[in-house]
């Protein structure tokens, strides 16, 4: 089983094909099935280098979604993004935790769950985000757009006593994320375009 893993967690790293939600979708299943439970730090190298655009899609779905609205999430939820897009920028191929974290367990179950939820989906996603514009997706275009997540997700704190104001950087970082997990330079070029048009609006409403 330990074999099974360890080969299931090597589809994360592979450049060599374009990777899918549904073989991701695969990996989670396969770790859920192992005996013993999967740990936080097991489920990231099970993800490999594409943990940074799943937490990144992550953390931007709980802003726009109602748990957005709870008072601080936002700022807490901005927190994590700039935790990770910092590593990204600086060349990490996984996400670094405190070995504290790493060991937390995970239920089985819910770890099945995702995966099997996620492969329903990714009947109807994979045909259209596993292709175009692949080599957007890779450095140094990656860094970048972990650059530029930094930056939307910086000024969150102070945008949270407005609401819904947030949704605005946290919907492109969510785009960025969304690219990054299936290297779709599509969708980072998406992101780019939308920094720019934000960055423009946001220099217009100061200078009024």
């Amino acid at each position: 089983m330990k074999a099974r893993l360890l080969d299931t967690v090597r589809y994360g790293d592979r450049r060599d094909r374009a990777p899918s939600i549904g073989a991701l979708a695969d990996a989670l299943v396969a770790g859920a099935a192992r005996a013993e439970p999967l740990s936080l730090g097991e489920l990231l190298l099970l993800i490999g280098d594409r943990s940074f655009g799943a937490v990144l899609v992550l953390a931007a779905g709980a802003n726009l979604s109602p748990a957005g609205l709870i008072p601080a999430a936002s700022t807490l939820l901005a927190v994590v993004v700039v935790f990770v897009s910092l590593q990204l920028v600086a060349g990490l191929r996984h996400i670094w935790i405190p070995h504290s974290l790493r060991r937390k367990k995970l239920s089985p179950r819910l770890v099945e769950g995702t995966g099997r939820t996620m492969k329903t989906w990714s009947r109807w996603l994979d045909p259209w985000l596993t292709r175009g514009l692949r080599p957007l997706s890779e450095p140094p275009f990656d860094r970048l757009a972990g650059l530029i997540c930094v930056l939307l997700a910086v000024p969150v704190p102070l945008l949270e006593f407005v609401p819904f104001v947030t949704n605005v950087p946290m919907t492109i970082v969510a785009v960025f994320g969304l690219g990054l997990l299936v290297r779709n330079g599509f969708l980072l070029a998406l992101g780019f375009a939308a920094s720019l048009a934000a960055a423009y609006f946001a220099y217009r409403l100061l200078t009024l």
